[in-house]
C-alpha cells in the first residue's frame, strides 16, 4: 500500500523535521551534523527550495523551507538527503537499517505569523534542551 501523496504548494513556507528510529542519536558527532548540514544545501538549489532556518539536535532536526515553484521538488530535496545521509551514517558506524523513525514530517505555514513562530521555536530548541543559554552559543543552528 503506497503513502499518500503530499500537498505540497508552491513558493510556501513548511516547517520540516524527523527524529531517529527508537528517538535514539542520529548526529553522534559534530562531523555528522556537518555532514548532514552540508547535504542541506548540496540539494537545495537542483531542487529550488530556499532554506529559511535549521536546527541540528543529537536525535532530531527542524527545517524551514520554502518551495519553488514546483513544490513536489520538497519531497526529492527530503528523499536525496535522507537516502544520503543514511547510508553515509550506515557505512561509518557499520550498522544497518533505518537512521530515522518515518518520513519527515511537512507542517504547511500559511500566515506569516506562523512562520514567525516556528522559526522563534526551532532558535530556541537547544536552549530548551539545556544546550546552551544562548541560541547564538549553538553551532548547529541558523542565525537568522
Amino acid at each position: 500500500m503506497s503513502r499518500p501523496l503530499r500537498d505540497l504548494k508552491p513558493n510556501s513556507f513548511y516547517h520540516i523535521y524527523n527524529r531517529g528510529n527508537n528517538k535514539e542519536a542520529i548526529f553522534k558527532t559534530p562531523a555528522d551534523k556537518q555532514f548532514f548540514l552540508g547535504l542541506l544545501f548540496r540539494y537545495r538549489k537542483a531542487c529550488d527550495i530556499k532554506i529559511v532556518a535549521y536546527c541540528i539536535m543529537d536525535n532530531h532536526f527542524h527545517l524551514i523551507a520554502r518551495t519553488g515553484k514546483e513544490p513536489k521538488s520538497l519531497s526529492k530535496y527530503m528523499q536525496k538527503i535522507s537516502v544520503t545521509f543514511a547510508m553515509e551514517i550506515n557505512r561509518k558506524y557499520q550498522r544497518v537499517g533505518h537512521i530515522f523513525q518515518g518520513r519527515y514530517n511537512a507542517k504547511y505555514l500559511e500566515y506569516k505569523k506562523d512562520l514567525i513562530q516556528v522559526t522563534r521555536y526551532v532558535q530556541q530548541n537547544p536552549i530548551r534542551e539545556g544546550l546552551v543559554k544562548k541560541a547564538s552559543d549553538y553551532p548547529w543552528l541558523s542565525r537568522n
